[in-house]
């Protein structure tokens, strides 16, 4: 499964970004699931997977 496809599933779940930033060629993301206060960090080296990601948070916005 794709890093992407894993941070979907996270969202599925229930959990948000938080904050993402990128280090050269890595971008970590930060999620946290405001119902249950787990965090976790996803760190994605492919900049085609970050755009899906983008795109992904947009799309959920606009909705």
């Amino acid at each position: 499964m794709s890093d992407f496809n894993t941070i979907k599933n996270l969202y599925e779940d229930g959990y948000r970004c938080i904050y993402y930033d990128k280090l050269e060629n890595n971008h970590t993301i930060y999620l946290k699931n405001f119902d249950n206060e787990n965090s976790t960090v996803i760190e994605l080296e492919d900049e085609n997977e970050f755009s899906q990601f983008q795109n992904y948070i947009n799309d959920l916005r606009m909705s």
